[in-house]
């Protein structure tokens, strides 16, 4: 794109960067959930260049809110490399298998899930806080200590996450976000905290990818980039201001929000 942008296009990266920084801060999701529709709809960029633009946008939006969670006290860095690790190689493994792979309406499948966990918080925001004993939801029979849960819990789940990835290119923060609460135990503050930082490293590697194999819009991608600062900063000083029952109902909201806006656009738009 050559020349000045023009103003509604500026405005609509502005917009897309806000939003996808707000979601990323305040639920942990994934920049793309927000952006992509946006700008295919609005700036009339393809699938791929969206993509990429949010990908960039995930990786200073996540960053920023994981300083925040970070100040606040709220963000686990070893689980949060543990599980980066894990889910770039299981990403890479994705990446290969995809290619093998009919399409078998992952995104669809992925939605549901998003949905019905979405309607859940919203009807029972308790189910998203941790155990009394402290231990992980789905792991407390096991007679294994935290920190051996964590790391299994990290190198098992990661891989899992990043091998869905790769095979249906969806976003991994809600994934690791139920990881984080479920298997690993952590309170809905501290998985947000985390799972951003995971996000960082993933988008990373994504945005490289796309910025090398294609053609970014790179005054887009900069405007999408500072919007979603000013919306991970202010939705993370939110969140970490709200009682954490009402921040995991906020969660449930907006994942019924989100999961209904993919079914929508997949199979009726």
């Amino acid at each position: 794109m050559r020349g000045p942008l023009p103003i509604s296009t500026v405005v609509t990266a502005l917009i897309a960067g806000c939003g996808a920084g707000a979601v990323t801060g305040l639920i942990g999701a994934s920049a793309v959930t927000f952006a992509v529709p946006v700008l295919v709809t609005f700036a009339f960029l393809s699938a791929y260049q969206a993509i990429g633009v949010s990908l960039l946008t995930d990786v200073v939006a996540s960053l920023v809110a994981a300083w925040v969670y970070h100040k606040h006290g709220r963000l686990r860095i070893r689980p949060a490399l543990i599980i980066a690790a894990a889910a770039a190689t299981g990403a890479l493994l994705g990446s290969w298998l995809s290619t093998h792979l009919p399409d078998a309406h992952l995104g669809a499948i992925t939605a549901l899930v998003i949905l019905t966990t979405g309607l859940r918080l919203a009807a029972r925001p308790q189910s998203l806080l941790p155990h009394e004993s402290g231990k992980p939801r789905l792991l407390m029979r096991l007679p294994l200590s935290t920190n051996t849960i964590h790391v299994a819990a990290g190198l098992v789940g990661g891989l899992g996450i990043g091998l869905f990835c790769g095979v249906s290119g969806a976003g991994g923060g809600i994934s690791i976000l139920f990881l984080l609460v479920y298997a690993m135990g952590f309170s809905p503050h501290e998985a947000i905290g985390t799972s951003v930082l995971v996000m960082a490293f993933t988008a990373a590697f994504g945005g490289a990818g796309h910025a090398i194999h294609g053609t970014l819009p790179w005054a887009i991608a900069g405007l999408t980039a500072a919007g979603g600062i000013v919306g991970a900063f202010t939705a993370s000083a939110i969140a970490n201001r709200i009682h954490e029952r009402q921040l995991a109902r906020v969660a449930g909201v907006t994942f019924t929000v989100l999961a209904t806006a993919m079914l929508l656009s997949r199979y009726i738009l």
